[in-house]
């Protein structure tokens, strides 16, 4: 796989690529924050069935989703 996949002309990092491919039932998402002092950082959502995840990390995230899906 690629550094970035490519659809259409929207550019999707790998980890979001691969969370889709993971958990194929969740839509996936980014925000960024940045502030003048610092580097911008990247917040990732998952969303399904009425639950919105956040983390700062597609690690983190992916965790997030198989406590979800696992009980």
């Amino acid at each position: 796989m690629t550094s970035r996949d490519t659809i259409g002309p929207v550019t999707i990092p790998d980890d979001i690529a691969q969370l889709r491919e993971q958990f194929p039932g969740w839509t996936f998402g980014t925000v960024w924050a940045s502030a003048a002092s610092g580097p911008d950082s990247r917040r990732i959502w998952a969303q399904r069935d009425g639950f919105l995840l956040s983390a700062w990390t597609a690690a983190e995230l992916a965790a997030d989703i198989r406590r979800q899906v696992v009980p």
